[in-house]
């Protein structure tokens, strides 16, 4: 006897096998996007892992870890997974004192913050601080920093100011000369003081190679023979003019053609 052959199944019954699969398909993609979405929802929860350690890493002088750790603090939201790393950086870097910030995690529940402080060049006015790359920054209360030099001039010439000032530093102390004040003025002239009471007037241009000559020269101007140098004019092409203050009367002899306060005499080359 011969065996029949299965009827193949209709297109009708076909049709609903291929629904069928689909449909599981399509729940399975919903149940996945739904868990995916709690997920995501559980780890910006700040109750779930939430950050518990905060780490300060650096070299700190002058500023405060309490105002530091107040500022990460303030700048957390989310858990250890949501935190925004860059937010709480730039919170960080928001600080008179810091000169730049990294922030990272670490599992599982901390965020170690490193800073890298502000190093001062200088006092810029009476108010501000500048560091070496010519960046002014204003803490909320100077500290006492009596070695620092003053410098004051236009903001927008900070960077430019500072350079000049770190060359004419080195080269004022080949001859035993600390500078005390810098000024620049709105015209670009420069006056330097020094901590030893002398007053170099520089004007605006050709500044390093007056200042050289002047250093060249300035052994023997500085003897103290005729009184203190107290004052010298650098705005000549060959040379400068000089001014001393008289030493007391009892001191100079009477031949002493310097006993006027005030003498001015010419130097050049």
């Amino acid at each position: 006897m011969r065996q029949r052959k299965k009827a193949p199944l209709s297109r009708w019954k076909k049709g609903l096998v291929l629904l069928q699969v689909w449909g599981v398909a399509l729940l399975l993609s919903v149940l996945s996007g739904v868990g995916a979405a709690w997920g995501v929802a559980q780890l910006q929860d700040p109750k779930v892992m939430p950050l518990r350690v905060i780490g300060i890493d650096g070299e700190i002088s002058h500023l405060d870890p309490k105002l530091l750790k107040q500022t990460v603090i303030k700048a957390i939201r989310g858990s250890f997974f949501s935190v925004d790393l860059e937010l709480v950086r730039a919170e960080v870097e928001g600080l008179p004192w810091v000169a730049s910030a990294s922030v990272r995690r670490v599992w599982p529940d901390t965020l170690r913050v490193y800073v890298v402080e502000q190093v001062a060049l200088a006092r810029w006015g009476k108010g501000a601080l500048v560091n070496r790359q010519g960046e002014i920054f204003r803490p909320q209360r100077l500290p006492k920093l009596p070695e620092l030099v003053t410098l004051e001039g236009p903001e927008s010439n900070a960077a430019a100011i500072s350079r000049d000032f770190l060359r004419f530093e080195a080269l004022l102390k080949t001859v035993g000369l600390d500078l005390k004040h810098v000024l620049v003025d709105a015209r670009q002239a420069w006056r330097l003081q020094t901590r030893q009471g002398l007053t170099l007037n520089l004007g605006r241009s050709d500044l390093a190679p007056r200042l050289a000559r002047f250093v060249r020269l300035y052994p023997g101007l500085g003897d103290g023979k005729e009184g203190q140098l107290e004052a010298v004019d650098l705005r000549y092409t060959n040379g400068f003019t000089a001014r001393w203050k008289a030493l007391p009367k009892q001191k100079l002899s009477t031949d002493n053609p310097a006993w006027q306060s005030g003498k001015n005499r010419i130097a050049g080359l």
